[in-house]
């Protein structure tokens, strides 16, 4: 083969070996990309829901570790970790895990809905992620929950489920189901900055009604407020007050037995977008520090 030849058949072999290796990657793209992520257990089929538990590889947030994700059937709905009216909350249970420590749920801001029974329950529709927040403790360890939970459809069904994520286990999770962790660890309300004022009571020591001051840059049709106590609160209404700030009034009843007293109150308010929660004290008319 002459000089021209051989360098024809250089440049042949040369263009070849790059299509090959062009191809190869192109091939593995997917699996690169989807390995990006971090890590899921398998989905764990309800004909309600199905869920699974997710380590994050980069924490979307600090103590975030990963997340039980919740997909519902068209039409069924789930819990928050206070229901409203009716309802059962989800409870995680770590207790099999190595290598992690203070394993517990968040829980991104809820929506009402009806609850079928003339009242309002509070939760999730679709699809969510309940953020975990821990601390790994060591390299190599297992993630793992027993899962109570409730799906409410025409009709509520108690649901559990053991999920475990472990190096044999896993598989590969999205870039983009990394990026949802991340949007719904921001759905997670955090603790208001600006003082709260009570800025009146009235109804009767059996019914009270108050009405406080919160400060939230959106407009007041735009949020929604839920408040946790030792009876029950529901929230009447949320109008402007002063600029940044809206005046939420509560009606309820203490729990039997409490003397006419809620104890802590813990109000989230807000929107998904921009959740805020703050602790009140209604029986002394001020904030809790």
């Amino acid at each position: 083969m002459g000089l021209e030849g051989l360098m024809h058949h250089n440049g042949t072999m040369t263009r070849l070996l790059t299509f090959c290796f062009g191809l190869v990657f192109l091939l593995l793209l997917p699996a690169l990309v989807q390995a990006s992520g971090g890590r899921a257990s398998p989905w764990l089929d309800f004909r309600e829901a199905r869920i699974r538990l997710i380590l994050a590889s980069q924490p979307p947030a600090e103590g975030v570790v990963g997340a039980i994700e919740i997909q519902l059937a068209p039409g069924y709905k789930t819990y928050w970790r206070v229901v409203g009216d009716s309802g059962v909350p989800p409870k995680a249970d770590f207790s099999g895990s190595t290598s992690y420590s203070g394993l517990a749920l968040d829980f991104p801001f809820p929506k009402a809905f009806d609850d079928g029974a003339g009242g309002k329950a509070w939760g999730y529709t679709d699809h969510v992620m309940l953020p975990i927040r821990g601390q790994a403790t060591g390299a190599g360890g297992k993630l793992a929950v027993k899962l109570d939970f409730a799906v409410c459809g025409t009709m509520c069904i108690p649901l559990n489920g053991e999920l475990v994520l472990a190096p044999g286990l896993a598989r590969p999770l999205a870039p983009e189901d990394a990026a949802v962790l991340s949007q719904f660890v921001k759905r997670v309300p955090v603790a208001a900055s600006d003082p709260v004022r009570v800025l009146s009571r009235s109804g009767s020591a059996e019914a009270p009604v108050f009405t406080i001051r919160v400060a939230h840059p959106l407009d007041a049709p735009k949020l929604e407020a839920f408040a946790e106590a030792d009876g029950f609160l529901e929230t009447r209404s949320i109008a402007p007050h002063e600029p940044g700030h809206v005046a939420i009034t509560l009606s309820g009843q203490p729990a039997p037995g409490r003397n006419g007293r809620f104890g802590p109150v813990r109000l989230t308010f807000g929107t998904p977008e921009v959740p805020r929660e703050v602790m009140l004290n209604l029986d002394d008319g001020a904030a809790v520090p």
